[in-house]
């Protein structure tokens, strides 16, 4: 059976990802395709009741949005032990794995395009960024070796790149810049690694909009 064809749109918090998903959808559904959109990223779900216990016993001391860097060192002081890290990376890709049926498998036998707000990247380089994956080089590893095979292949791969800077002016609820600032540089070298098509976060909605129309058509 075809499948639709699958865009993704990657990148920090505040790049405006979600506006242009469902803006670039607007558009091809305007030119008389079939698209829809879709959010990609993982959502705590049976997870959710082992990680809010993990924070209440061990973490309840660690305040991530007072003090980022000393939130992240308790983390990875608790994920320092291999199995640990291990368990929690299979126990969210459990959790995860239908979520990316039922949310990218599906939609994709039923539609021509499917425009994915964030994607497996940003499990990969958010969720577990800082602590179960401790570089950039291990996120590329990770998925060249091992995830690639098991996720579907997006047709077309966009990086929304801003500064953390413009970031923290449009976002209320980012922890600190340097949540943001240790994210980026995942970002920039996983994308760059793969050969994502970079798209300047400071455009204007309809330029974005335009560029990614214009690449996927």
């Amino acid at each position: 059976m075809n499948r639709g064809t699958l865009v993704c749109l990657t990148g920090i918090d505040g790049a405006g990802k979600s506006t242009l998903a469902r803006s670039v959808s607007a558009e091809l559904n305007a030119r008389g395709y079939d698209a829809c959109y879709t959010y990609g990223r993982y959502l705590p779900l049976a997870a959710y009741p082992v990680m809010e216990l993990g924070r209440r016993l061990v973490l309840s001391g660690s305040q991530h949005d007072g003090d980022f860097t000393e939130h992240q060192n308790d983390k990875n002081e608790l994920f320092d032990g291999s199995p640990l890290r291990m368990g929690y990376e299979a126990l969210v890709m459990f959790d995860y794995a239908p979520q990316l049926l039922w949310r990218v498998a599906k939609p994709l036998l039923q539609h021509e395009y499917v425009i994915c707000d964030r994607y497996f990247y940003d499990t990969l380089l958010s969720d577990l960024c800082g602590d179960v994956v401790r570089s950039p080089e291990e996120a590329i590893k990770k998925y060249d070796r091992f995830y690639s095979q098991l996720v579907t292949q997006p047709d077309h791969e966009f990086y929304v790149k801003i500064a953390p800077e413009v970031s923290m002016e449009r976002k209320d609820d980012v922890p600190a810049i340097e949540y943001l600032e240790q994210r980026k540089v995942f970002y920039d070298e996983f994308t760059d690694a793969f050969g994502f098509k970079q798209l300047d976060g400071t455009m204007s909605p309809n330029a974005l909009t335009a560029a990614v129309v214009e690449e996927i058509l």
